[in-house]
């Protein structure tokens, strides 16, 4: 398995960062009410962003699997079937570059080597112990199901998802903007939670 390097430095910020999470979870105020049915501006937003064919975006990564945990930040370019990520530690060292196109997929580590698979989630749990479901976190980041599986949600009253999920996972968000993308504006959420099993990922948005 590709382990990370994590000097004594940045584990004592990941463990850090990491508690700071924890906490900020467990300090949140109680949300209002959630609906089960999706109403009229729930579909008007969903048929908007299951249109949008591109992004790009930057974010803090938060990883808690097996009993581990650090933090990263990342760059992502998604079109269409093609995606570039960029995993970098917190001193800014590139950690694995994931290239996905509709015919395969490629992990980059630190070193320059290569590896491959049929699939992201495999391939980042072989190398590096935890699952990124990169085929639905296309869809998830922008706060709608993707339409190859069921799911389940819950929504705010104002349309968005509280809740989702879908393939296993369980998909929370939070602080929702109207953020201009791809020549409109809609409301996007700027923290999304995951949770698989014993693998736990936050994502939280700095620049879309």
């Amino acid at each position: 398995m590709l382990q990370m390097p994590i000097p004594l430095a940045w584990g004592r910020m990941a463990a850090a960062c990491l508690l700071a999470i924890t906490v900020t979870a467990c300090s949140t105020v109680p949300k209002p009410p959630l609906s089960q049915t999706a109403n009229s501006a729930t579909q008007q937003r969903m048929q908007k962003l299951a249109a949008v064919q591109q992004f790009s975006l930057e974010a803090k990564l938060a990883v808690q699997y097996s009993g581990k945990g650090y933090t990263a930040r990342l760059e992502w370019q998604h079109a269409g079937q093609e995606d570039h990520m960029r995993i970098f530690s917190p001193l800014g060292q590139q950690v694995a570059l994931i290239h996905r196109t509709a015919q395969s997929v490629t992990l980059t580590d630190q070193n320059g080597k290569q590896h491959h698979a049929a699939d992201v989630a495999s391939l980042t749990e072989r190398l590096l112990g935890w699952r990124l479901p990169l085929a639905g976190l296309s869809q998830w980041i922008l706060g709608i199901p993707h339409n190859a599986s069921p799911y389940q949600a819950s929504y705010l009253a104002s349309g968005e998802p509280a809740t989702l999920t879908q393939d296993d996972w369980r998909i929370e968000y939070e602080d929702y903007q109207a953020t201009a993308l791809n020549g409109m504006t809609e409301s996007l959420p700027y923290t999304t939670r995951l949770q698989q099993q014993d693998v736990r990922l936050k994502l939280v948005i700095q620049h879309w």
